[in-house]
Parts: C-alpha cells; structure tokens; sequence
C-alpha cells in the first residue's frame, strides 16, 4: 500500500510539472546551417580585393557605448560585420549611410573613407570579421 502511495504522489507532481513544461519541437536535423550574409561587394560598392602577403583571419568583438564615434578610416581588405546588440550608424565621406540593428551584418565597405557611431541609448555589440594579410592592420586612420 505504501507503494501505491509513494508512486501516486511521484506522478501526482510529475504529470503537473510535465503538462506546464513549454513543449520543445525537435528537429530532424543533427545541424542548422544559416547564412546570415552572402556578399559580392560591399554595403556602398566596393569591390573585395585581397591584400597581397600571408592570408590572416580575424574575428573582433567590438563594444561601443553610446555617443562613440570613430575617427574616418578605411578598411584595406574585406570583412563582415555583424550586430548583436544596439543600433550602428556608418557613413562614407561622400553622404552615403546605412543603420543596422540586432540581427543585422553587412560587408563592411573596403578603401573607402568612413565612420561608425553608436547613435543609441544602448552599447552598441558587435562582431567584425575580416579577410586580411599577416602584419598589415584591419583599420587604417585617414585625415
């Protein structure tokens, strides 16, 4: 009898807890692919062109609080860039912008002369890949 009762009060909690549970869908997949960008050319037009030495990979996590702005720069080899949180503002010096929030990348435009802020009231997170050479810098200062 103390059996039957134990195994009661298990499944008197256990069905509660199971039937309230948020359900989850399985997949039938072991993987999911998703291509977040897929690009020929830049935001603004450029065309990539790969520097000349020993190929370099690299990743940046980038935090920017509210108010930064960079200096004008220029990119020499391609890269993406990806948002994770807040808003990023981005202008070539000849009027051309683009505003990318959570969620959202863009190829970064390369050899043209730009900024970035965070316009926002929130740190703006976010990640930059880039496609460049060993030795040579990922950001170049212009005047």
């Amino acid at each position: 009898m103390s059996r039957f009762l134990f195994l009661s009060l298990i499944f008197g909690i256990y069905i509660p807890i199971v039937a309230c549970s948020p359900s989850k869908q399985a997949s039938s997949d072991p993987v999911v692919v998703e291509t977040l960008i897929s690009a020929t050319e830049s935001w603004n037009g450029d065309s990539f062109q790969y520097p000349n030495g020993q190929a370099e990979m690299s990743l940046q996590k980038i935090t920017a609080q509210p108010g930064f702005k960079t200096p004008l720069h220029l990119h020499p080899q391609p890269g993406i860039v990806y948002v994770l949180r807040g808003n990023l503002y981005c202008e070539t010096i000849d009027g051309q912008s683009i505003i990318l929030g959570p969620g959202e990348s863009f190829a970064s435009s390369q050899d043209t002369v730009h900024y970035c802020q965070n316009n926002g009231d929130e740190e703006v997170v976010v990640f930059v890949s880039s496609a460049g050479a060993q030795g040579q810098n990922t950001t170049v200062p212009s005047e």
